[in-house]
């Protein structure tokens, strides 16, 4: 009997997190645990008590969004998956993998990319559920993954011939969003969704910009629009 409680608390536990993981998001652990949300939590042992702080620190790892993006850089198209964080959702993470066509080379390519954004306002329009997100901007790194791109300069080029990395890329990006958000009771398969534009460079384009008069900023410049599907 006394396993039968204990395994009924931890699914009652699970469903209460699960239900409330936008709610407790900024929570501390500690806090989450000693709230009203977690059933009878002053009946919990100290290993069950354990045992939810485990299950949310995994709980972290799943997804928030998915994405995919046409251009930008970072491939053709791009498909991802990230974690949306913060006390108002203005921080996201996301790793993106992209295609790239071969064109005019050998081969296709893949990119892979790790990108950082920061979105600080958020403006309600009406009230069916619209919001206008004015700036959304950030930091990504994307890398080639393609033995013809390299890290290190390889030793057929003289010391110094190049100074930078082929297969990494450092970026800035500026944008902008509109998104749709579903009430609590009619969700189904996502909270809402999202899309997007941003204009991006990066540092090698920025450094021949800077250097060089006859390049001019808007040739360094890269447009990409995208759909972010909030679950």
């Amino acid at each position: 009997m006394r396993l039968r409680s204990v395994v009924f608390s931890l699914l009652g536990c699970v469903a209460s997190v699960v239900s409330a993981q936008d709610a407790v998001s900024s929570v501390p652990a500690d806090t989450l645990l000693l709230s009203a949300s977690v059933p009878e939590v002053a009946e919990l042992s100290v290993y069950e008590r354990r045992m939810i702080k485990r299950m949310r620190r995994w709980q972290r790892l799943i997804p928030r969004h998915y994405k995919m993006q046409f251009a930008g850089s970072i491939g053709v198209v791009s498909l991802g998956a990230g974690w949306t964080y913060g006390r108002s959702d203005q921080w996201e993470t996301d790793l993106m993998f992209g295609f790239l066509p071969k064109f005019e080379s050998e081969e296709a390519k893949i990119v892979f990319t790790v990108r950082q954004s920061y979105i600080p306002w958020k403006i309600a329009l009406g009230d069916r559920g619209f919001a206008y997100r004015p700036l959304s901007c950030g930091v990504f790194f994307s890398s080639v993954l393609n033995h013809n791109f390299w890290v290190s300069e390889p030793g057929r080029y003289p010391g110094g011939y190049y100074g930078f990395s082929t297969r990494l890329r450092a970026n800035i990006f500026a944008g902008q969003r509109i998104g749709y958000y579903r009430p609590d009771d009619k969700r189904v398969l996502a909270q809402g969704i999202s899309l997007y534009y941003e204009f991006s460079t990066c540092d090698t384009d920025l450094i021949t910009c800077f250097g060089d008069r006859n390049v001019k900023f808007k040739d360094i410049i890269s447009l990409a629009v995208g759909v972010k599907v909030h679950l």
